[in-house]
């Protein structure tokens, strides 16, 4: 473990993504029985913030720890998301920072990992991955309501098993951008950048699974809205990486030729 591995300095401070994550995240929950696009398309913020607490923590030499991670943060998430949408998503919110928060004292108390912000990062992955499975789980069946965790989420989410593709691809959002990126020369811009371009796959994946709870329940998902919800995620998919590898193209380095013929320049 290297103890001299502290985070450089941010071009996004981590307080300012817990507020734009969090709030972002909660907000887009509360407003999707306005449209089922609003929690679609706010999901991107808690997942960058998600991936920028990955980035922090996994700074600190965890190695191949940093899919375990990701992983363990989407299983808490997973169990807070469902007590958010079963009873009330600031509970939620709430169950998936103490969950990890208490995880975080525990591993800090028997000395298992020494870094520094882990109980903090710990704080805040599984509360990240719950506000984005949150919004995404319920843009697909047609946005929050009192009473939709019987009647709309289970028959037309875990039924279908539509939630193992949102499950897989939150957890991808969340660990791969900071594993794409690794390297001396990373930099938080650029990763969260990438943050954003597999945000826009898990939105394409929530589109499609909301084209297919349009056929089976109209009622609560129209074809049009499936549709532009898979459109708003190739977008952003599409958007997000052209953005990455251009920036990945700038600060890349000129190697020069040194061998042989010579070079004639």
């Amino acid at each position: 473990m290297r103890k001299d591995s502290a985070p450089r300095k941010v071009a996004i401070e981590p307080t300012y993504l817990i507020v734009l994550g969090s709030v972002g995240g909660v907000v887009g929950v509360y407003l999707g029985f306005l449209s089922p696009l609003i929690p679609a398309i706010l999901a991107v913020l808690p997942i960058v913030w998600a991936a920028d607490v990955v980035r922090r923590i996994a700074r600190y030499g965890i190695g191949t720890g940093v899919p375990s991670i990701g992983n363990l943060a989407i299983g808490m998430g997973v169990l807070a998301a469902i007590v958010g949408l079963r009873f009330e998503p600031a509970i939620g919110l709430a169950f998936a920072a103490c969950f990890g928060y208490l995880y975080g004292i525990i591993i800090g108390k028997f000395k298992i990992l020494e870094i520094p912000v882990f109980t903090r990062c710990m704080t805040e992955l599984p509360s990240g991955a719950a506000l984005a499975l949150m919004c995404l789980m319920s843009a697909i069946v047609g946005g929050y309501s009192r009473g939709f965790f019987e009647a709309n989420l289970i028959p037309n989410l875990f039924v279908t098993g539509f939630v193992a593709a949102i499950f897989w691809a939150t957890s991808l959002a969340i660990a791969h951008p900071y594993n794409a990126c690794l390297g001396p020369d990373e930099r938080q811009g650029r990763t969260l950048k990438l943050a954003v371009g597999v945000a826009g796959i898990d939105i394409t994946l929530a589109g499609i699974a909301a084209l297919g709870v349009s056929q089976l329940s109209p009622a609560i998902m129209s074809l049009p809205t499936a549709l532009a919800m898979t459109v708003v995620g190739l977008i952003v998919w599409v958007g997000g990486y052209y953005v990455f590898v251009k920036t990945s193209i700038d600060e890349s380095a000129v190697v020069a030729w040194t061998g042989y013929p010579g070079s004639t320049k």
